[in-house]
């Protein structure tokens, strides 16, 4: 069983652990430098990433290795083992990752690694649309966004919503928000200036209609915009209780 993700437990692996100790494509969990730190081996080969989940904390060490990602236990975030990127929702951000050497039968992690949740670290799609439009700025539309410029698409985003306050984390306002117990600067899932620092244009009004002959939106404030790519990320309505008291 892994610890909390701010509780450290099991070894230093500053100082190594024997790679027999290691169980096969499971979480190991120990610590360095005052951090929980998590080992996987496969075979011969060992990976280390942090071992709190992005989105709220969980103990990756309960989590489930599912080829070479790691599944919190709690929302099945999903991370690559070998990057920390997120690569499956709810997560957004990367966890840390650290560089592990193995001799003489014994795995140490040396040193910590972070990944900037929206570099493209060297890559750049060749074949790409000239604009992209993305109606709806929750989590599945600002999610697409940042995998975007992640994947090293540097065109024009258009991020297209009503709400001028988006993307904010729903389950959070509608929970600990509303109890008292979660922070306002809890609420947004990315700080002001995030997306114009990433060149992402946001469009503060609703869409009326599309034209996908013309590649083409009418907005609700009157006016057009052209797009070569569209992603309809506008979530879905709830379904309310029809009974009487609801």
């Amino acid at each position: 069983m892994g610890a909390a993700a701010g509780e450290l437990s099991g070894p230093d692996l500053r100082q190594g652990v024997k790679l027999e100790a290691l169980p096969e494509s499971e979480p190991f969990v120990g610590h360095a430098d005052g951090e929980v730190v998590i080992l996987v081996r496969k075979g011969s080969e060992v990976t280390s990433v942090g071992g709190g989940c992005s989105h709220y904390g969980g103990p990756l060490g309960e989590g489930l290795v599912v080829g070479e990602t790691i599944r919190c236990p709690w929302h099945h975030a999903c991370f690559s083992l070998r990057t920390g990127e997120a690569t499956g929702a709810p997560a957004l951000n990367p966890i840390p990752t650290w560089d592990v050497e193995v001799v003489g039968g014994r795995a140490r992690v040396t040193g910590r690694r972070e990944l900037d949740p929206l570099d493209p670290g060297g890559r750049r799609p060749t074949r790409a649309p000239g604009v992209v439009a993305i109606v709806g700025a929750g989590a599945a539309g600002s999610a697409a966004t940042e995998q975007l410029r992640r994947e090293g698409y540097d065109g024009r985003i258009l991020l297209i919503d009503p709400d001028a306050a988006a993307p904010y984390d729903r389950p959070n306002l509608s929970k600990d928000y509303l109890a008292g117990t979660a922070a306002e600067e809890w609420i947004p899932l990315r700080p002001a200036g995030f997306y114009e620092e990433h060149g992402v244009e946001r469009i503060m009004t609703a869409v009326d209609s599309i034209d996908p002959r013309g590649r083409t939106l009418r907005l609700r404030d009157g006016s057009a915009v052209s797009y070569e790519a569209l992603l309809l990320a506008t979530g879905a309505s709830p379904v309310r209780l029809r009974v009487p008291g609801a």
